[in-house]
């Protein structure tokens, strides 16, 4: 009998309690369910334009890296190949060393298509450099350059800039 008597003490009790840890908890959650999105929010207003940026940044990094624009840039006419070829890979490293903190912006699979550009530049750079003899004048490295670089048809680099776009895309829609 004492147990019968002690449910049914126990029982009204227990929902007592849990309808009011309901009633207590419910608007807490969305209480902070709403703090959360405002932080979202305010979050998205200031780490958005950073992004932006770093996307902007990157692009920038492959393009000015591209055979066509290193090369009106740094090849100058009394340079030897190897001058040239040795300038071209400084300035790609130094452009990457420059650009490599964006990565904390942007995908995994976006990063790893500039490092495979920038791999890509160099590996042309280098194949084509072999073509030339070291003490060749820098314009004929430079043709064999600007032809390899053309006649693919889909480059790393193009690659690269896709998909930064897509990302791109996603972010601001």
């Amino acid at each position: 009998m004492e147990i019968l008597t002690t449910i049914q003490v126990l029982f009204p009790c227990a929902a007592v309690v849990l309808i009011g840890y309901w009633f207590i908890n419910r608007p807490l959650q969305m209480e902070k369910l709403r703090l959360q999105n405002e932080y979202d929010k305010a979050n998205s207003k200031i780490v958005t334009p950073i992004k932006l940026s770093a996307y902007e940044r990157l692009v920038l990094f492959l393009e000015r890296t591209s055979p066509d624009e290193i090369l009106n840039r740094e090849s100058e006419p009394n340079m030897s190949a190897f001058e040239l070829q040795m300038r071209l890979l400084k300035v790609v490293r130094e452009e990457f060393e420059h650009n490599v903190s964006q990565q904390i912006y942007v995908s995994a699979t976006v990063w790893q298509a500039i490092v495979d550009a920038k791999n890509s530049i160099n590996q042309l750079i280098n194949i084509c450099a072999t073509q030339v003899s070291p003490n060749d004048r820098s314009i004929n490295l430079a043709q064999i350059i600007i032809k390899a670089y053309n006649s693919e048809p889909n480059t790393a680099t193009q690659n690269a800039i896709s998909l930064l776009k897509n990302e791109i895309g996603k972010l601001i829609s």
